[in-house]
């Protein structure tokens, strides 16, 4: 990269309350190869009453409060606070690679407008458990993501003008607010690019109930998205999601880095999880709970 005029990014990281994974981020964002003069990082704590730790706060960021809850309300508050021509997401768990924003900031350079980059579990051993035996096999599949137009904000770069066109996400949500900003800039010709070269880390979850509350919190997103006003689909519905989901073992049957016993796994999983949404889908339908952020 030609370290002439470079343009000026924000990094924009929302937190609640995970003060200990932040500051692995903030270490892997001091040791990035992009100039230390030419991006700053906006740190959006989404819960005000939880005090800050000096490891976070005697860092070289700037660290602002959103007592609205949501990771998307954080995240506007920022983007309102930001300087940089270029907007990076990212979460707080995530460890961007030291190239991450360079190698970004080089796409957005040469034309693409919004990128979706590449999202790399990790894992605690060798020995996978269930739970990352199904990460493994499904989350964060970017190339999947940017094909349909949209990108999770683990991993996402555009230009601030581009955001500012399509205009925030939707403070409201609680989850999927990626998704439905993201489909919102497609519906706008807003251009997506899939960045398999522009890298964060993120530590796959290890158990169920990690993955269950996921799911939970996927499936508020999605009914807070498009709420049933008929009883007659969400029962169909219902009944489908009883079914097993056939399609879930072809998306992961030619994948070499799975062995037999891993996509055995990752199927039981998948239906496991889709029985449970159908679950949380008629609860969120009869009103008998709300939308959650955990």
């Amino acid at each position: 990269m030609s370290l002439g005029h470079l343009p000026f990014v924000s990094v924009i990281v929302p937190v609640y309350r995970d003060w200990a994974s932040l500051a692995q981020c903030l270490d892997a964002l001091s040791r990035q190869s992009y100039p230390q003069t030419a991006f700053e990082v906006i740190v959006a704590n989404n819960d005000p009453r939880s005090e800050v730790p000096p490891a976070v706060r005697e860092r070289d960021v700037r660290i602002l409060d959103q007592k609205i809850p949501g990771s998307y309300a954080a995240r506007n508050k920022a983007v309102e606070h930001a300087s940089g021509e270029i907007l990076a997401f990212t979460d707080s768990d995530c460890t961007p690679a030291e190239d991450w924003l360079e190698r970004g900031v080089d796409r957005l350079l040469h034309g693409s407008e919004r990128l979706a980059g590449r999202v790399v579990l990790t894992f605690g051993s060798d020995r996978l458990t269930w739970a990352e035996i199904y990460e493994k096999a499904y989350a964060f599949r970017q190339e999947e993501n940017a094909a349909q137009g949209t990108s999770v904000t683990a991993n996402l770069l555009v230009w601030r003008r581009i955001f500012e066109r399509v205009g925030p996400f939707d403070a409201t949500l609680l989850s999927r607010g990626d998704t439905e900003w993201g489909l919102r800039a497609s519906a706008a010709g807003v251009g997506i690019d899939h960045a398999p070269d522009v890298v964060v880390y993120h530590p796959a979850r290890t158990t169920l109930r990690e993955l269950l509350a996921k799911r939970r919190r996927l499936a508020g997103g999605a009914f807070q998205l498009a709420p049933p006003t008929e009883l007659g689909p969400v029962i169909v519905r219902s009944l489908r999601g009883l079914m097993p989901p056939a399609y879930a073992y072809r998306s992961i049957r030619g994948r070499a880095d799975l062995s037999s016993a891993e996509k055995a796994v990752a199927f039981l999983v998948r239906y496991l999880i889709k029985v449970y949404s159908t679950f949380q889908r008629l609860l969120l339908s009869a009103r008998l709970r709300k939308p959650v952020r955990s």
